[in-house]
């Protein structure tokens, strides 16, 4: 298959019996999620690489054993790649934080399957662009949210959606982060290319917690702070937010970077008019809680893949995207809108304020915020 122009976009393609993986940036997290297409299907291959520094990104590809064409054609940019036009089946977005939105808009009108790394924006301006560019194909993408698809959070929803819990109140969701160093000691520091921690580590929080809910987020106030780290640092090193719904539900979401080793800790508890159920990643359990029936229920589901088996559930369904035989789980519209959550967190706090949180996709777009009361990320 040649990659479509913009005019034949809307022509399904049809996938040879080779499937023809493009990766921009191939890092540590790309690299994961190629091995992954690869083992899944025994059809996939890396056939295009684009990356400012390809002699690095070799020692990668053979840690982690990926499978490639006899030739992968290297490109130092996707314009160059666009130009040359390589035959290619799906494409995946490993870049740093800051490029997502712009290679994602470039590749727009190719209408292929997109994996696209989290935060998918790290401003509002890079939201915007993005809704607009994916406006009509936003089904096209799969969003890295590993945590709603882990083996854990599929149950803990199965108790939601069977109704054992009965009607939800709530939502209290903690994140105590036990490696806040890497945030402060490498490139993470730099906001810029970040967009600061709502975005970098939220992201993910908010977008299983918007799937538990079952509801559309509308509201937002958020609190955060810098108490142990300084400057330069511009991260907080603790933030917290209570999230409105207009179902009437709410959440509220804590995160702290200055945790350590056995006290992290990464999951919620859920209350309903029936029972109660808390979730742990770190500990690969929940318990339940029947309140009419004083029954409690410790469930432990034990899985060796890395991010809670949830990167295996991303790679198989984009493999199935790609062979038309499933459609994306977490498409662009959860992407956006987690990300437009964690803006909406990132000024509320600084502006001491409830923000509004614009649903994408809609006429109704985000108030570009420019006030900064404590700028903090």
């Amino acid at each position: 298959m040649t990659l479509l122009t913009e005019t034949q976009s809307t022509t399904a393609p049809s996938v040879s019996p080779t499937i023809r993986l493009a990766v921009i940036g191939l890092g540590h997290r790309a690299a994961c999620i190629t091995k992954l297409l690869t083992q899944i299907n025994p059809q996939a291959q890396l056939t295009v690489l684009v990356d400012p520094n390809p002699d690095k990104t070799q020692p990668l590809i053979d840690e982690k054993k990926i499978r490639t064409s006899r030739h992968v054609a290297t490109y130092n940019s996707v314009e160059d790649m666009l130009k040359a036009g390589p035959d290619i089946d799906a494409l995946i977005i490993g870049t740093r934080c800051h490029l997502h939105t712009p290679i994602a808009i470039q590749l727009a009108p190719l209408n292929l399957p997109l994996f696209l790394e989290k935060p998918v924006c790290i401003n509002w301006e890079q939201y915007k662009q993005l809704e607009q560019a994916y406006a009509h194909n936003h089904d096209n993408v799969l969003v890295s949210f590993p945590l709603r698809v882990t083996p854990l959070l599929q149950a803990v929803h199965e108790y939601v959606t069977q109704g054992r819990l009965g009607t939800l109140n709530q939502i209290q969701a903690v994140n105590n982060v036990s490696y806040g160093n890497v945030y402060v000691d490498s490139w993470y520091r730099d906001s810029k290319i970040t967009g600061g921690l709502w975005l970098q580590k939220a992201t993910h929080d908010f977008d299983y917690i918007h799937h538990l809910a079952n509801a559309t987020p509308t509201q937002i106030t958020a609190m955060h702070s810098r108490c142990v780290w300084q400057d330069p640092v511009s991260h907080q090193d603790a933030g917290s937010a209570i999230v409105q719904y207009d179902s009437g539900f709410h959440a509220n979401y804590t995160q702290n970077f200055i945790t350590r080793q056995s006290a992290g800790k990464r999951g919620a508890t859920l209350t309903g008019e029936d029972g109660s159920i808390s979730f742990d990643w770190n500990t690969d359990s929940f318990i339940f809680h029947a309140h009419k029936q004083n029954r409690v229920e410790n469930v432990t589901i034990k899985v060796e893949e890395e991010h809670g088996g949830g990167d295996y559930k991303l790679a198989k369904n984009f493999i199935d995207m790609i062979l038309k035989h499933d459609a994306s789980h977490i498409s662009l519209h959860a992407g956006l809108l987690s990300a437009a959550t964690c803006l909406a967190a990132r000024d509320a706090a600084n502006l001491k304020k409830v923000v509004t949180i614009p649903v994408p996709f809609s006429d109704k777009l985000p108030v570009m915020t420019q006030q900064r009361v404590e700028p903090l990320d």
